[in-house]
């Protein structure tokens, strides 16, 4: 039997292994969430599927706290728990690389400095050893030979700093580009692609903090909730490329409206979030009537095609902090206030709980 054989035959053998071993891990994280009765949503599978299959103790030792309570896990519970363990996972190999070759290329200068400042000393001591050697020879044959130290002691000191420079901007050269790199990769893990707006995993680390300052200061805020209508026309009936315009058009308008402390994300799919910091309910309903306002009034055409196909409309959910909110709460009750504004016929904001009489169309 050829050794290539021999080779494809282990790896299809190492891969039905793991395939297994995930599927086994799989069964046991669905039946613990059943036995302790935690509804299977997928962040709560992933965080099972994670705490089971042993690969981040921090958060094993976390969940592992709730669950000696005895009581199921709150919702609002698992939520800040998925998102303090592992939102923050997105491209951490890359961020970890860069960290440490910053940390290398910082030691290096370090170590060039002072390599040069011993280096320093050395002449200083030398022209010491010179002055010296003057006071007890001031014949013309010792002002030779002293001249004749200084100046090959003065070259090499003139080498060394040439040296130190070209290393010094190398590594300074090295740290700016090593500097760009992190950045292009927290800008990839926490931007949307399509629209330029944080994406989900952003958002969920951006409100968890708006409400904690929130609750820290006693300051308002409010988080609106933003759903295109008949999305799903768009691309059944012009294709993904243009869904894709209606969601990059969406993403300006409501980009176009947030300033500040504000944070504008792309919530999944069609829907998109603003946190509105400092914002009582009736300025965020304000708010989200300016970005349905502005949509309802552009028409959508495709460069080139002359095709008009006819406007952008949104319905949004407006829902202020409470002092007892967590992110989860928060949410549901903005989700709640969206799904009156589809009811009552799209096309309009509403607001926690008295939506109907609240109906903020203009």
């Amino acid at each position: 039997m050829s050794s290539q054989y021999l080779g494809s035959a282990r790896s299809h053998a190492h891969t039905a292994d793991r395939a297994a071993l995930v599927r086994d891990l799989a069964d046991r994280t669905w039946t613990d969430l059943r036995q302790r009765n935690i509804l299977p949503t997928p962040h709560n599978f992933e965080l099972w599927f994670i705490h089971l299959g042993g690969s981040n103790p921090i958060l094993s030792n976390r969940l592992g706290v709730l669950l000696d309570t005895g009581m199921p896990p709150s919702p609002e519970q698992l939520f800040e728990l998925h998102a303090d363990c592992l939102v923050q996972e997105v491209d951490v190999d890359a961020i970890a690389d860069g960290s440490e070759q910053l940390d290398k290329a910082a030691q290096a200068i370090v170590e060039q400095v002072a390599g040069n400042q011993a280096a320093l000393r050395g002449y200083s001591d030398t022209l010491s050893g010179v002055a010296v050697r003057l006071e007890q020879d001031r014949t013309m044959n010792g002002l030779v030979q002293a001249v004749t130290v200084l100046t090959a002691e003065t070259t090499r000191a003139s080498e060394r700093n040439r040296a130190l420079e070209q290393q010094l901007s190398a590594s300074v050269s090295r740290i700016t580009k090593l500097r760009q790199t992190l950045s292009e990769a927290k800008q990839h893990a926490t931007t949307d692609a399509l629209t330029g707006l944080c994406n989900r995993k952003a958002f969920d680390v951006r409100l968890r903090r708006a409400i904690a300052r929130a609750r820290t200061d006693q300051e308002a805020m409010c988080l609106v909730l933003l759903d295109i209508d008949h999305f799903k026309r768009f691309n059944d009936t012009y294709g993904h490329r243009t869904g894709d315009l209606v969601l990059r058009l969406v993403g300006r308008v409501i980009a176009d409206n947030v300033k500040g402390r504000d944070t504008a994300a792309r919530y999944g799919g069609e829907e998109f979030a603003v946190i509105l910091s400092g914002a009582e309910l009736r300025p965020g309903a304000v708010v989200a009537g300016q970005i349905r306002a502005v949509l309802d009034g552009k028409r959508l055409t495709i460069k080139g095609a002359q095709q008009d196909h006819g406007s952008v409309t949104v319905s949004a959910g407006v829902a202020q902090f409470r002092i007892s909110d967590g992110p989860a709460s928060l949410i549901e009750r903005a989700d709640a206030a969206l799904y009156e504004a589809k009811h009552l016929g799209r096309n309009r904001v509403c607001v926690e709980h008295q939506s109907a009489a609240h109906d903020a169309r203009a």
